[in-house]
């Protein structure tokens, strides 16, 4: 199964969704936020839960991503080398070119295959490398601290050195 993420952006990504009509329709699950759904793919919606993104990516052999921090995380964290398309001021997908820019850092380090022109999307998932295991998962107390914020709890008091 290949998953294809836009993310929640409001603003449609329809190049990469147009894109999509050179793989096997019948392998993706597309997520294709406010864009036009492609036509004949085994499942496509607008949008999904964090949840559902989570169980496409852990069950996915490729993933296939807009140039989002979360998207790139949660693939690489599953042991994907994410497939990333960015998104181009130019083509009004975004307000500046900040996922460029992530794609370029991230391309150079060899985390994320860079697909900076989507007709080359088929080529770039028929050669992209196989998932590994997913890393392990060190617990920091940076981690803590960030969860602690996020649910709005106390953070726990860290031993003194």
């Amino acid at each position: 199964m290949i998953f294809v993420t836009v993310g929640s952006s409001h603003i449609p990504f329809q190049r990469l969704v147009d894109a999509l009509d050179a793989l096997p329709g019948d392998e993706l699950v597309v997520q294709h936020g406010p864009a036009d759904p492609p036509a004949a793919v085994a499942r496509a919606v607008p949008f999904m839960s964090f949840a559902e993104v989570l169980e496409h990516i852990e069950g996915a052999d490729h993933v296939v991503s807009h140039a989002g921090v979360g998207s790139i995380t949660c693939a690489l964290r599953a042991g994907h080398t994410p497939l990333v398309v960015p998104r181009l001021k130019r083509h009004g997908e975004t307000v500046d070119d900040h996922q460029l820019e992530l794609v370029e850092a991230m391309s150079a380090e060899g985390r994320i295959v860079a697909i900076r022109d989507p007709a080359e999307l088929a080529r770039a998932v028929a050669a992209a490398p196989a998932r590994r295991p997913a890393p392990a998962v060190i617990e920091r107390p940076i981690h803590a601290a960030v969860r602690a914020a996020l649910y709005g709890q106390a953070p726990r008091k860290q031993p003194a050195l």
